[in-house]
Parts: structure tokens; C-alpha cells; sequence
């Protein structure tokens, strides 16, 4: 089940869930090997759940998260426990009640 999953070795693609509203069954995650995905995801208010992820990777194109039309997210804070810099870009398109990068 997600709820044991600690480490993932690739992406974790989230695609084409409108329903979705909690990553909160993610919450044991601490690392992403490469990438981030979120997308399709409208109900979705925050990436709460993913609070102990402490690292993400990158894919071949650079990008590290990659997040797109999730248009209800309000916070980041999901992703505090990141730490240092990312080794690839942060890519946020059209979620519009997202106020700031905190």
C-alpha cells in the first residue's frame, strides 16, 4: 500500500485525479528519486502528506516538480521539510489560488 512507501526510486506521477483532495496517504514518503508530478489534480488545496520528503531528484529534462492545473491549491508548506536547493527547476502552471512560494 502508499501508506508504507518511504522511498521511491523514479517519479511519483499524480495525473488526472479531479476527485483527489489529500496526499495525506503519502505521508511516510522521504524521498523522491526523480521527479514530482501533479497535475489534473482540482481539488487538491495542499501537497500536505509529502511534509517528510527531504529530497527530489530531477528527470531528464531538468525539472524537479511540475505542477499543472491543480487550480485549488493554496500552499506549498506540504513541501517544507525539502531540504537545501532543488537540483532542477520548480515548474507551476495555472493554479491560480496559489498566493506565494512559502
Amino acid at each position: 500500500p502508499l501508506g508504507d512507501l518511504t522511498h521511491l526510486d523514479g517519479s511519483l506521477w499524480i495525473h488526472d485525479v479531479p476527485e483527489l483532495v489529500s496526499l495525506s496517504g503519502l505521508n511516510r514518503l522521504r524521498s523522491i528519486g526523480t521527479s514530482l508530478a501533479i497535475s489534473n489534480a482540482e481539488q487538491l488545496a495542499s501537497l500536505g502528506g509529502l511534509e517528510h520528503v527531504t529530497s527530489i531528484g530531477n528527470d531528464s529534462a531538468g525539472v524537479s516538480i511540475w505542477i499543472h492545473n491543480v487550480s485549488t491549491l493554496q500552499s506549498l508548506s506540504g513541501l517544507r521539510g525539502l531540504a537545501g536547493a532543488l537540483p532542477g527547476s520548480l515548474v507551476i502552471i495555472d493554479a491560480p489560488q496559489l498566493a506565494s512560494l512559502d
